[in-house]
């Protein structure tokens, strides 16, 4: 099983926020994606979800690319986002997340929303900022791991050492 586990207090994937999104998180082969659709209570316009609600699932799933791949805990600082088509409220999307690259404290993921033919409707690259004095343990206790695989939260629970990474 590739379940993720999530942050207690996410929006995006809590699973005790009745307020948010609940989206499942999935990981295979340094992929990161989700099955989402999002009902109208997160509507921008006209039966069409908010962009930045979109952002913010992409953003999650590069966040989660980096974290899965390095082992490094970063923030968002600077994105390129494309709306390339309209997404519907109440349609069902896959959003998809990777790794690009890293140069030192600089990480880089893009992510993309497509329909079930594949088609594109929004995609961003963004750059991450690896954070500093962060405790790794502390970090990873706010985790639900419900419904995670032991293989999944080795994964997750065991940080890499510095020399494991490769730059």
């Amino acid at each position: 099983m590739n379940v993720l586990p999530v942050y207690r207090k996410s929006f995006f994937t809590s699973r005790e926020r009745t307020d948010g999104l609940g989206l499942v998180m999935r990981y295979e082969r340094g992929l990161v994606y989700t099955d989402m659709n999002i009902g109208a209570a997160f509507e921008g316009y006209d039966d069409l979800v908010h962009g930045g609600i979109l952002f913010g699932v992409l953003d999650a799933l590069m966040w989660y690319a980096i974290f899965l791949e390095t082992k490094k805990i970063c923030m968002t600082r600077k994105t390129d986002m494309e709306f390339l088509r309209p997404v519907q409220c109440g349609v069902t999307y896959r959003a998809q997340g990777k790794l690009a690259s890293i140069e030192g404290r600089d990480v880089w993921a893009t992510a993309w929303i497509e329909d079930e033919q594949k088609k594109r409707h929004a995609q961003a690259n963004a750059l991450f900022r690896e954070t500093k004095h962060l405790d790794y343990g502390r970090f990873i206790g706010n985790f639900d791991f419900t419904g995670v695989s032991p293989e999944i939260e080795k994964l997750i629970r065991e940080p890499i050492s510095p020399a494991g990474l490769a730059e």
